[in-house]
């Protein structure tokens, strides 16, 4: 475990040393998400190399960083660090981090609920961000007829759809 973190200090002490005294360009504003995506990794490693259910807990801010790593990674290089259209990935951060937890520490069905929902919202504001305004529109009201033939249906005794 030290040689581990001892070995992430020397080479970022290597990364620094040569951008300062070799004149190698450090592009920080491009490459930063990559701090990120360290712990993501680390926190995956110290859970698998010792996988027990009562560590599984690890793995919650693990895939959460590692949603948000390549996220950011991607808006810095694609999207000038635009993220107004990409954001509903926020929302799967956790649900992959709550996934994990659900997979690896014991399968505690309470888990799926906020999973699916914000799985489920974060699919929705991403195909309403990435269509036009028109189609945003139009899912909105096929979600707001859904909604109401939820409401309005009679309900039954054995449960069905």
């Amino acid at each position: 475990m030290r040689q581990i973190g001892g070995y992430g200090l020397i080479g970022i002490g290597a990364i620094f040393v040569m951008t300062t005294y070799l004149n190698i360009p450090l592009a920080i504003d491009k490459l930063w998400p990559f701090f990120l995506l360290i712990p993501a990794i680390l926190f995956h490693v110290f859970f698998f190399m010792n996988p027990r259910p009562q560590r599984a807990g690890l793995l919650v801010p693990g895939g959460i960083l590692l949603v948000y790593a390549p996220l950011f990674f991607f808006s810095q290089i694609f999207l000038d660090g635009d993220m107004s259209t990409v954001w509903p990935f926020f929302l799967l951060g956790p649900a992959l981090g709550l996934t994990e937890l659900y997979i690896f520490g014991g399968r505690k069905t309470g888990l799926l609920i906020p999973i699916g929902v914000l799985t489920a919202v974060a699919l929705v504001f991403l195909v309403a961000n990435l269509m036009s305004s028109q189609v945003g529109g139009i899912l909105g009201l096929l979600l707001i007829v859904l909604g109401g033939y939820l409401v309005s249906r009679k309900k039954r005794d054995d449960f069905s759809l």
